[in-house]
């Protein structure tokens, strides 16, 4: 919902908040759907 608004700093804290995630990580997974990528896997 946050990234359809263009607000890709709140679309990171809700997937940190969410997941426990670095802000690397989450990051990655915000520009992964926006740019509708591949969402990276962690190892």
């Amino acid at each position: 919902m946050f990234m359809l608004g263009g607000d890709t700093l709140r679309a990171v804290k809700v997937i940190v908040d969410a997941t426990g995630y670095d802000l690397r990580q989450a990051r990655d997974i915000v520009y992964a759907l926006v740019y509708d990528v591949e969402v990276p896997r962690g190892s």
